[in-house]
Formats: structure tokens, C-alpha cells, sequence
């Protein structure tokens, strides 16, 4: 038993210290800060509890002093990290504690926090304030709490600070603490708006590109309507009737309405690259694609057939129809030029549209052709490359970029079994989605019936 007295003695010589069975004697403890140096001791022949006294003092001072190193290591670490090290009450309405990285980044001293605790937030952009404050409010007590918002430094400079917070609960499991970091992203924001300009920049080039890639292409669906209106106001002119002339009228105005709605099509893109998405069924996108190559089709005097079943025609997919109509008109086009170079004894010259939905949402157009194919190498897809000699070559790759606007691939399959060439224009139905398919190289190996 340990006996601790009111007015411990100190022993005369070391050696008192030490104690003896069946008395009491005073046991000094070494030398220790913040523990008794001085107890009385019943002892023991074992003296089992000095023994259990001993490893236990022991024990408090590793402990302590691990204490001291952990409290050192840490302050070591938040006075030399560049981010902000907080700690508040769970109101956040009293500061435990600042790192020194707080004066460099927000421009006031540690002081004037602890003086103010509310003043951390209080310097966050005016823009950005209710929403910030809100969001700690709300979400610093469950961890969830993790802003990005600019701060007005006193200087007048402007910085960016992404700011996380997290509950520390006591032993009993009640939150008494509020802990955060906050870093100074300021360079990271600038290279990313440098980026964001660049690719801004870059769809720009790529959508001029596209516009003018598709002028000779879109001169031509202008002209069709322009001269079927002029027809039709040539024939209303001269129309003995009024109901003729009218008729007539009406069928000039649809002809004006279609080119206009060509123009404002080319030109929407041109400043936004986005398509304009509008549910059209898949047989009125036929329809149309076998109105612009009908001409084509017969002046090459190449066999052309469609395959795709009721309900799929049927089926609504959601694209932008003038440009679709743009890229299905184009793959028919570069088919029916391929075929040019071949007498009608080297081959019969025949090509195939062919439309099925997937069991991905997606619907997949192929225009198949039976004619010389692309050689081994070749890069169809690559700008200036070409099929013919006398193009310009940006049909595929103008065609890729407007799938791939709407979310889908343009691809080629280049040893069909039964073809000599397939591309593949895949479309999500309902809009805009990641791409899917293949990888968008220049052949996919494939022998698909």
C-alpha cells in the first residue's frame, strides 16, 4: 500500500531511500517535473508496489514527453507549410488556433484573427460571400464543408482559396473542435483560365475550319431551295389564276424558309460550336439525305438501297438535322466518288445506307461501298487527306468533329467481309453524351455481316 503524506521528508542519505521490511520509510522518486518526488511507502519483501509505482512514473514521463515531441512536431509543421492550418470552437466563433501561413496569404497578422474570429471569412469576395458563408454553416460540423472562393487581400490584390473544414470529436464522441485547411490556389486558378482560353481558342479554329470545309457543300443545299423559290415565283407570275399564283407563293416561301433555316443553322454554330438538338425521325433523316444525293447518285450511275427496318424509321433520335444531314450527304458523296475511277466491268458500282439502334441508346448509320477501298496506311480521317485527287479532303475529318459535337464517332471499318468500305456515324438517341465506340483511329478491323 502507498501512503502519501501531508509533509513528506527528504531522506538524509541515499541510501534511506531505500526501503526495508516491516517498516515504514521515506522513498524518494528520482527527480521528476510535475509528479511527487517524496512518498511514504509501506513496504514489502518484494516490494511488488514500488516495483508497479516505478514502471508506472516511467510510463508517465515517455508519455509526457512524447507529448512534448508530438506538440513540437506539429507546430514545427504548421509554421512551415505554405497552407493555413485553423482550428475553431464547433460555432467557429472562437480561434484555437492560426498558422503563420495566414499572414502571407490573406494579408493580416495571426493577432487580429485571434482578436476577431469572424474576419477570416469576412475578407472573401463580396461575390462569393453569402455562398461561402452558407456553406460553412451548413456543412463544417459533418465534414462536408470544401469551397472555392476568392478573398480581397487589404493591399487590393485578389486571391483565389480552396477551403476544407472537419469535425474533431473529444473521447466521449461530442464534437468540441473544428479543424480546416485553406491553400492558396491562386496560380493553379490562372493556368487553368489560361487553358480554359486556349481551348476556347482551339474550338474557334475548329469550327472555322468545319464552316469552311462545309461551304461548297452548304452553297449547293442553299441553291436548291433558292432556285426552286425563284421557280416557283417565275410560275406564279404568269399564273392566269390567283389560287395558282398563291400556291405558288406559299411553295417559294417554304423554299426561303428551308435556306434560311440552313444559314442560321451554319451560323449558330459558327459562334457557339454547340448543335441544336431537335427529336427528328430517323426516315425524314433518309428522306433528306436521299433528296441531296439523289443527283449524285444518277449523274455517277451507282445502285444505291437502304436498309433499316419499320420500327427503327419509325424511331426519334434527338441531333441537330442540318448538320447530320451535312455529314450522312458527305460520307454518300466521298462513296460515290470513289467509285468514279471504275468502269462498270471492273465492278458494280453500289452503295448502302444502313441504320440500326443499339442496345446502348445509340443509333449507328453506315454507308457502305463496294469500291477500290482505302489502302493500307491511309489515314482517311486526317485533315487534307483524301479519296479522290481533286478535294480538298476535309469531308471525314469535318465529319468526325460534327459527331463528336453531338456526342458520338465517325469511324471506318476497312476489311468488311462483304464491303469494300463501311464508315459508321454513331449518335446518341436522346442527345448529347460521352463518346462511345471504337477508339477513333483511321481502320477498325471488324467482319461484321
Amino acid at each position: 500500500m502507498i501512503r502519501i503524506d501531508e509533509q513528506p521528508a527528504w531522506p538524509a542519505r541515499p541510501t534511506d531511500a531505500i526501503p526495508r521490511p516491516g517498516r515504514n520509510t521515506p522513498y524518494e522518486i528520482g527527480s521528476m517535473t510535475g509528479f511527487a518526488s517524496n512518498h511514504d511507502i509501506v513496504a514489502n519483501p518484494d516490494c511488488t508496489d514500488v516495483q508497479v509505482l516505478c514502471r508506472q512514473i516511467r510510463a508517465l514521463k515517455h508519455r509526457a514527453a512524447s507529448a512534448e515531441l508530438e506538440t513540437r512536431a506539429f507546430r514545427e509543421l504548421a509554421e512551415h507549410i505554405h497552407e493555413v492550418f485553423w482550428m475553431t470552437t464547433p460555432l467557429g466563433d472562437e480561434l484555437i488556433y492560426i498558422s503563420p501561413a495566414y499572414e502571407a496569404i490573406w494579408g493580416q497578422t495571426c493577432q487580429s484573427l485571434y482578436e476577431e474570429p469572424g474576419r477570416r471569412l469576412a475578407w472573401v469576395h463580396e461575390a462569393d460571400r453569402e455562398r461561402v458563408l452558407k456553406a460553412f454553416k451548413r456543412d463544417a460540423r459533418s465534414g462536408q464543408y470544401d469551397e472555392t472562393f476568392r478573398i480581397d487581400r487589404p493591399d487590393g490584390e485578389i486571391r483565389w482559396i480552396r477551403d476544407r473544414a472537419w469535425p474533431v470529436y473529444d473521447d466521449t464522441g461530442q464534437l468540441y473542435r473544428l479543424a480546416g485547411f485553406a491553400n492558396d490556389i491562386t496560380t493553379r486558378m490562372a493556368e487553368q483560365d489560361r487553358m480554359n482560353e486556349l481551348g476556347e481558342t482551339l474550338a474557334c479554329r475548329e469550327r472555322i475550319e468545319v464552316f469552311a470545309a462545309l461551304g461548297a457543300g452548304i452553297a449547293h443545299d442553299i441553291a436548291q431551295p433558292l432556285t426552286a423559290a425563284r421557280g416557283h415565283l417565275a410560275r406564279g407570275s404568269t399564273a392566269d389564276e390567283l389560287t395558282t399564283a398563291r400556291t405558288a407563293a406559299r411553295q417559294a416561301d417554304r423554299e426561303l424558309q428551308r435556306a434560311g433555316d440552313i444559314v442560321r443553322h451554319l451560323r449558330n454554330y459558327a459562334r457557339q460550336g454547340e448543335p441544336n438538338l431537335n427529336q427528328v425521325r430517323i426516315d425524314d433523316l433518309l428522306a433528306d439525305l436521299h433528296c441531296l444525293v439523289d443527283t449524285a447518285i444518277r449523274a455517277g450511275e451507282v445502285e444505291y438501297s437502304v436498309d433499316v427496318d419499320e420500327s427503327t424509321a419509325a424511331a426519334e433520335i434527338s441531333v441537330d438535322r442540318i448538320l447530320v444531314q451535312q455529314v450522312l450527304r458527305n460520307l454518300v458523296q466521298n462513296a460515290i466518288e470513289a467509285h468514279s475511277g471504275q468502269s462498270e466491268a471492273e465492278a458494280q458500282r453500289h452503295i448502302e445506307t444502313s441504320v440500326r439502334l443499339t442496345d446502348d441508346q445509340h443509333v449507328e448509320f453506315r454507308i457502305s461501298d463496294n469500291g477500290p477501298g482505302v489502302q493500307s496506311g491511309d489515314d482517311p480521317f486526317a485533315a487534307f487527306d483524301t479519296r479522290k485527287c481533286d478535294g480538298l479532303g476535309l469531308g471525314l475529318y469535318v465529319g468526325r468533329s460534327l459527331a463528336r459535337v453531338h456526342g458520338g464517332d465517325l469511324w471506318l471499318i476497312a476489311d468488311h467481309r462483304k464491303w469494300a468500305t463501311v464508315f459508321v456515324l454513331r449518335l446518341p438517341c436522346s442527345g448529347q453524351a460521352e463518346p462511345a465506340g471504337p477508339p477513333p483511329v483511321a481502320t477498325v478491323s471488324a467482319v461484321d455481316a
